[in-house]
This record gives structure tokens, sequence and C-alpha cells, in this order.
């Protein structure tokens, strides 16, 4: 994945142009990324694994599933 800006920690500029006059000299940049979308797993997906485990293996993942993605949205 790409950066969409830089972000300078020294004076906390964010420009889109790594090369920024704005930044510190010599400072550290560090890349900001767009939030990722959430994928999940498809009901067919968690049958298919909590029949190769236990049918309460479905139930964990899906409680899983759900507290990632409520702290990933």
């Amino acid at each position: 994945m790409k950066p969409i800006a830089w972000y300078d920690p020294t004076n906390g500029v964010v420009s889109i142009d790594k090369d920024s006059p704005l930044f510190t000299p010599l400072g550290q940049l560090l890349p900001l990324y767009t939030q990722g979308t959430w994928v999940g797993l498809t009901k067919e997906e968690r049958h298919k694994i909590s029949l190769a485990n236990k049918p309460y293996v479905a139930d964990i993942m899906a409680a899983h599933e759900e507290e990632l993605k409520r702290r990933n949205t």
C-alpha cells in the first residue's frame, strides 16, 4: 500500500509532498496510509473451519471477529 501523505513528528507538519520544505531538515518522516476496508470471514468459511475443529469454534471466531470489527471501524 502506498502512503497518501507524510508526517513530521518534530514539528507536526503533514504534507502529501515527501520533499516539502515545511518538514524539519533531517527529521524523521512517518508515512500515513488510508484505513483499509474490513474483510471478514463468510458464513461458509466459518462453517468449514468449525467442521474441521469443533462446532463451538465458529461461535468463538464470530465473537472475535465482531470485536475486531468494532475496534477497527
